[in-house]
């Protein structure tokens, strides 16, 4: 059996698309099914009639890869912390992944506490999340102390996911910084992301067990 050098071109094609079903990475699929298009055209061309329609759309998948393998690299660019970010991101949110937590980082904003402020004030309702990265926060019932948040710890998460109004003072005992989130923007990002919902949740759970932990061994 003779094959046509044009046959070979179909040949390829399918090989590539063969090899493309048989990565794991998303990117070198799309990459291996770019080429089986590219290589599928010229036989396309070569016929005695051109056959455009395959032509066409052979155009069209490239074009939607092309666009979708933009996409991935730009995903998988290094991601840049701020030092700021960076302290925030080992001391409380190493179980995300930075991308993930950059895009949470975003949602708040970076505020300066002195010594005596209120992040959380018993009887009211609780309107943010904060994360001290440094100075820490003391915690009271109608003025009994009953410990201190250090940084890196949750603040407010527990009465948030209850929607409870908060039990407790909690004020800065000296000098610091922090990441706060709005309750309503942090609710609508976790909606858009319900596997990070997930994640933001376990963490939260755990951040409380800790606190716990630490409030019966005190």
């Amino acid at each position: 059996m003779t094959i046509a050098p044009a046959d070979l071109l179909v040949h390829a094609s399918n090989i590539l698309l063969l090899v493309s079903y048989s990565v794991r990475d998303i990117l070198w699929l799309r990459w291996f099914a770019v080429a089986a298009a590219l290589v599928n055209i010229p036989y396309f061309l070569l016929q005695g009639s051109i056959l455009w329609p395959p032509v066409l759309w052979a155009g069209v998948f490239t074009v939607i890869n092309l666009y979708q393998i933009a996409r991935i690299y730009h995903e998988r660019r290094p991601v840049v912390l701020s030092p700021d970010e960076q302290k925030l991101y080992d001391l409380a949110f190493r179980s995300l992944r930075p991308r993930e937590f950059l895009a949470l980082a975003l949602l708040g904003e970076w505020k300066d506490a002195v010594s005596g402020q209120k992040v959380l004030s018993e009887g009211e309702a609780v309107s943010s999340i904060c994360v001290p990265i440094s100075g820490s926060v003391q915690v009271s019932k109608r003025g009994k102390p009953l410990g201190v948040f250090e940084p890196g710890q949750l603040i407010g998460t527990s009465m948030a996911l209850t929607g409870n109004e908060s039990l407790v003072d909690a004020s800065f005992a000296s000098d610091g910084r922090y990441m706060s989130w709005p309750l309503g923007s942090l609710r609508a990002f976790m909606e858009k992301r319900p596997e990070l919902r997930v994640t933001l949740q376990g963490l939260a759970n755990r951040d409380l067990a800790g606190k716990l932990e630490r409030l019966l061994l005190a």
